[in-house]
């Protein structure tokens, strides 16, 4: 035990930090889950923006590609060649970057990405895309190796598959292929927004059971340990009634009151006689009862505005605002008088006890309670020269 801290009190701190700490990395650790969520869902937006995209263009490259090849077997004419083949050829490389994902987790032995309706828009008839558009490609080449200008309506039987596959065949599947990329871009976003919602309402949620489980009782903690300690050290820890230090600053605060506003103040001093008698006949237990007895009494006899201090082992003072001598005398006289007719009463037995009291008056030109205690006092001394038992005025 440490001598000079021979009286613990349990400091809320360590804990109130500890579950502070706890409760604030709870939350920062939703908002993280929440805030990769918001990225994922922005990175899903943009992932299936540019898929919804490509396979957009293979639409409008397929008609690109049999619109050119038209006109150059049309014409001849050798741009309408190259912007054809430049659309197949972009086409191609669309179609594979579709389906990268697909052919790499086969590659690896792995499941392919690819949903079951997009696989069989893909690789099963009657869409078959994959299978028609490496039709339509090589339609479109054997086309474009033909001589232009060979007619405006003559064409042979190859150079009219394209034309087929470019109206109805392929741009109908083509058509279902980006309404189903969108379909399932637009469900992995919700998804993840839904998901997002419920790690929020969990954030909410545990915000909410913080604050009413956690910061709610560790406020009321603190309170109830601000209040102790201001009690603690206001109050005298046996008798209950404001101790030494306390009634300094009230005292104080009295006289500078009682200058102020020219009203009276008055302090009695009281000292339980033979206190040391008590003690060594029934023992400090009993003294220390003795002492409560007193206090009760004391408080009890006083007034809401009067202050009753208990300054040291058995002495107790009181300071009466708006009281002049003769006011405190009487007051005085009446505590000792109640207080020697009411013996302590212990399982039975009774413990006569009596008090000295000294009363004494403030002054214009007492600026601390000092001197008022001082004159108090030495009325006290009289009293217990006087044979104790008795008042006297200072």
């Amino acid at each position: 035990m440490n001598a000079e801290d021979p009286i613990t009190i349990r400091n809320p701190g360590r804990l109130l930090t500890l579950t502070y700490v706890i409760s604030l990395s709870v939350i920062a650790v939703l908002s993280l889950v929440v805030h990769f969520m918001l990225d994922e869902v922005i990175s899903e937006q943009n992932n299936t923006g540019k898929i919804v995209n490509v396979s957009g263009q293979q639409r409008m490259l397929s008609q690109r590609a049999s619109m050119f090849a038209v006109d150059y077997l049309q014409t001849g004419a050798q741009k309408s060649k190259r912007l054809s083949i430049a659309a197949i050829e972009k086409m191609k490389q669309n179609h594979q970057f579709l389906l990268a994902p697909h052919f790499e987790a086969l590659s690896k032995g792995q499941p392919s990405p690819l949903s079951e309706e997009l696989y069989n828009l893909y690789f099963m008839p009657p869409s078959d895309v994959d299978k028609k558009i490496k039709l339509f490609e090589g339609e479109i080449r054997a086309a474009l190796s033909e001589n232009g200008n060979v007619g405006a309506v003559q064409f042979s039987n190859g150079s009219l598959m394209f034309l087929q596959l470019a109206e109805s065949d392929l741009l109908t599947p083509l058509h279902n292929i980006v309404g189903q990329y969108e379909k399932e871009s637009l469900e992995k976003v919700n998804d993840l927004r839904n998901a997002q919602n419920v790690v929020l309402g969990i954030i909410i949620l545990t915000i909410l059971v913080e604050a009413f489980f956690i910061f709610r009782p560790m406020v009321a903690k603190v309170s109830r340990f601000a209040t102790k300690l201001q009690r603690d050290a206001n109050f005298d820890y046996l008798s209950g009634l404001l101790n030494r230090r306390a009634f300094q600053i009230v005292s104080q605060q009295a006289i500078a009151a009682s200058h102020r506003y020219k009203r009276s103040l008055s302090v009695v001093m009281i000292d339980i006689d033979f206190f040391k008698r008590i003690n060594d006949t029934h023992g400090h237990d009993m003294g220390d009862k003795a002492i409560k007895h007193v206090a009760k009494i004391l408080k009890m006899s006083s007034r809401n505005a009067d202050c009753v201090a208990r300054i040291g082992g058995e002495e107790f003072v009181l300071l009466l605002p708006d009281t002049d001598r003769a006011g405190a005398f009487k007051l005085a006289e009446k505590l000792r008088d109640r207080i020697s007719k009411n013996p302590l009463d212990v399982n039975g037995k009774f413990i006569d006890i009596t008090v000295s009291a000294g009363v004494s008056y403030v002054k214009e030109h007492h600026d601390t309670i000092e001197s008022a205690l001082s004159e108090a006092d030495d009325a006290l001394y009289k009293a217990k020269e006087s044979g104790r038992n008795n008042v006297q005025l200072a």
